[in-house]
């Protein structure tokens, strides 16, 4: 078997592990009212970008294994060029409305409305709406060749890659100095010694803030090292065939990327964790 072989072999595992992670997780969330939080929603919506992402790899690798001149057809070659950025960005932008709900309910935990089904459905369809128009660029100003122009490249790896880097550190810089402002409020509180309920629900709401804070740093940091390589490549040489070693390896990262960010929502969901816990000790 050959080394390329080997490599598509392993892919398609991690995006079938992907695929079922992501299922696994959302299947609750989606069926079981109790788990019908804002955030478990919108970590939800993560798990539905990463499906669709996975998928469309998948399609790819089997395109490319068993109807490789298909790939060369012009018309097909734009589809493939649009769902080629569309997916990877809808998982950028998930990671980047998780991280600014994270900042709004922390930085504007007074507003009910932030806590609301309703701020959920926005955040998605927001989120969503932008991957779209955002890929549409690919598509529309095609030149309907198979190799994709040096703008387009520089482009996916802008939107995909520095954008969402950008915003997240934003949010994450806000997050930080609010709960630095609000450590800095309950010393002086303590100081004082005026109301230890309140001084004890400030101090849990700084370190819960400051887990989940480091939950979506960490999160965006493998999705950024896991999708950077073949995306800064691609700028520098035209990555024109899905059988190089090179680019094989690349995406390989991408997906294992992927794979570990979902794997990590488990880590972070201690109520869903319980409740599969409770589901297989009853079986047995």
């Amino acid at each position: 078997m050959s080394e390329i072989g080997i490599l598509g072999i392993i892919q398609l595992i991690f995006l079938i592990f992907t695929i079922l992670l992501a299922l696994i997780y959302s299947i609750p969330i989606i069926f079981i009212r109790r788990f019908h939080t804002v955030n478990n929603i919108i970590t939800a919506n993560l798990c539905f970008a990463a499906i669709c992402c996975a998928i469309y790899g998948t399609f790819l690798i089997i395109t490319a294994t068993f109807y490789p001149n298909v790939l060369y057809n012009s018309t097909i070659c734009i589809i493939f060029n649009y769902f080629e950025v569309m997916p990877n960005l809808q998982v950028s932008l998930a990671i980047v409305e998780a991280s600014v709900n994270r900042m709004c309910s922390t930085v504007y935990h007074t507003k009910p409305f932030l806590r609301t089904k309703k701020w959920a459905t926005i955040c998605i369809a927001s989120q969503w709406s932008t991957g779209i128009i955002l890929s549409l660029p690919t598509i529309l100003f095609d030149e309907s060749n198979c190799g994709e122009q040096l703008w387009r490249r520089i482009y996916k790896f802008i939107i995909i890659v520095i954008i969402p880097s950008i915003i997240c550190l934003v949010n994450n810089i806000m997050i930080f100095k609010y709960v630095r402002s609000s450590t800095n409020r309950i010393q002086t509180s303590l100081e004082n010694a005026k109301n230890n309920q309140q001084q004890h629900q400030h101090q849990h709401l700084s370190r819960r803030d400051l887990h989940l804070l480091r939950h979506m740093i960490v999160m965006f940091c493998i999705f950024v090292v896991g999708w950077s390589p073949i995306n800064l490549y691609s700028v520098f040489v035209n990555v024109g065939s899905i059988t190089s070693t090179i680019v094989s390896i690349f995406i390989l990262l991408g997906d294992l990327s992927l794979l570990i960010d979902i794997s990590n929502l488990f880590l972070y969901n201690h109520e869903l964790r319980r409740y599969f816990r409770e589901k297989i000790c009853r079986r047995h």
